[in-house]
């Protein structure tokens, strides 16, 4: 069981360094350290086992769920404990979900304040993730080795309501991940081949579809916009794929109604899409063209402004009792939710016509620890200016290091010119943006 605990994160760099030709003899053995692990089974045996509970079945197990957690974070996070004792919250007396509005709201802002105190005191295997917010700054995140796998088992179970086998189905993928001059590359570890998003253009749409049926994909899986980009250069190019795929899995962006429609019109396949985050406290799976939150992940509850407050159960390295996720849902139970991401599907547009997504730009690394937040105004097609606000005085070498970073990550299709500048723009609603766009194309 340890064993592929331990291993997953060099198999992951194994996998990403190695040349398909090398690692091709080892695909089975790849992919197994994410199949045929122990977490990964149990999640997903727990999954099937919780389709076939009634409703009040599935309301005891997340309670139980729910009171197992609280427990544990009164027993290891010192941040809970004084918490638990200032609001007179005994986990143990636990008999109902609203016994949890007795706690405060957890902010980003808390996070980074009680950021030791939050974390367990156990000797877990844990790794670092970050993610983006409304301010533009990452927020770091402890996260337990354990819960990718639980991730992957509720991702996988979700989509193989629309036919998905983990064990046979290959994905053709569209994310954010420009791998130079290859158009496309093989990744065993998820089945996939992985297709260049930067680099599709009207020239070389049919060289994309070569590569896909090649590997035999019969999913398509990426964000949005990137799949939206796909269809209509195919659709440009007379390329039919009608029913040619089973299902379209998007993630990380709003799915716009002009998407849908190109989409729905290209591929004549269903559309599935998960709502989750970074932090892994909230799933949602969208059914019938409405969202509902998965149970056996955690709990969510709506702020009066419609934020979703969530409690989850996957992490325990740094559990998240209540925390606030800047994004908007409206709906209920009954009739199913409708969630906006805090991630538009805005693009930046290429000199070539490449459109790249806004949430293949999020940075989360230490190239911006002294930056308070960022943002990129596009005015003219090929080049893009990026506003930076500093949190300190950014030396002309820092400043040449995160252009080269931005470079990187937004490939060649893109001038960038980095200005700095005392106040970032918000939207009318006060909300932050990473993308500024004056350009249009659909």
């Amino acid at each position: 069981m340890g064993e592929y605990g331990v291993n997953i994160a060099h198999i992951k760099k194994l996998n990403e360094k190695m040349p398909y030709w090398a690692k091709r003899p080892f695909a089975g053995i790849i992919r197994s350290r994410l199949t045929k692990n122990i977490d990964f089974f149990n999640q997903y045996k727990e999954l099937r086992q919780f389709d076939d509970m009634g409703v009040e079945e599935r309301k005891a197990h997340q309670l139980a769920k729910l009171r197992e957690l609280l427990i544990y974070a009164q027993e290891h996070c010192p941040y809970y404990r004084e918490l638990f004792v200032k609001y007179s919250f005994c986990p143990q007396e636990l008999t109902s979900i609203a016994d949890l509005k007795v706690l405060p709201l957890l902010t980003k802002a808390d996070l980074q304040e009680h950021f030791a105190e939050i974390m367990s005191d156990e000797n877990l295997d844990y790794y670092e993730v970050s993610t983006g917010g409304t301010t533009g700054k990452p927020v770091k995140i402890m996260m337990e080795r354990k819960a990718i796998f639980r991730e992957w088992a509720f991702v996988y179970h979700y989509w193989s309501k629309f036919g998905y086998d983990y064990r046979m189905s290959k994905l053709a993928t569209f994310r954010g991940v420009d791998f130079g001059k290859k158009l496309s590359e093989i990744n065993p570890l998820y089945r996939e081949i992985r297709l260049n998003p930067m680099r599709m253009s009207n020239s070389n749409i049919e060289l994309y579809m070569d590569a896909i049926d090649k590997y035999g994909a019969d999913f398509i899986y990426g964000y949005p916009s990137a799949v939206y980009n796909f269809c209509r250069l195919c659709r440009q190019a007379g390329i039919e794929l009608q029913k040619r795929f089973k299902a379209i899995f998007l993630i990380s962006e709003n799915l716009y109604d002009y998407q849908r429609e190109m989409i729905n019109t290209v591929l004549a396949a269903p559309i599935a899409m998960f709502y989750g985050h970074s932090e892994r406290a909230v799933f949602a799976e969208e059914i019938n063209d409405v969202y509902q939150f998965n149970s056996a992940y955690g709990v969510t509850e709506l702020s009066d402004n419609g934020e979703p407050i969530v409690t989850g159960f996957v992490n325990r390295q740094m559990p998240l009792i209540r925390y606030v996720v800047d994004d908007y849902v409206t709906g209920n139970e009954t009739d199913g939710f409708s969630i906006q991401g805090h991630h538009d599907a805005e693009v930046l547009y290429g000199k070539d016509g490449e459109q790249i997504s806004v949430a293949a730009i999020n940075f989360h690394d230490d190239t911006f620890a002294n930056v308070a937040a960022y943002q990129f105004v596009q005015r003219e097609t090929g080049k893009v200016i990026m506003n930076i606000k500093p949190e300190t005085m950014l030396t002309q070498e820092e400043l040449a290091k995160i252009q080269r970073r931005v470079i990187e990550k937004l490939g060649n299709g893109l001038t960038v010119t980095i200005k700095t500048v005392e106040d970032i723009k918000l939207s009318s609603r006060g909300k932050y943006k990473m993308i500024i766009q004056y350009l249009k194309f659909f």
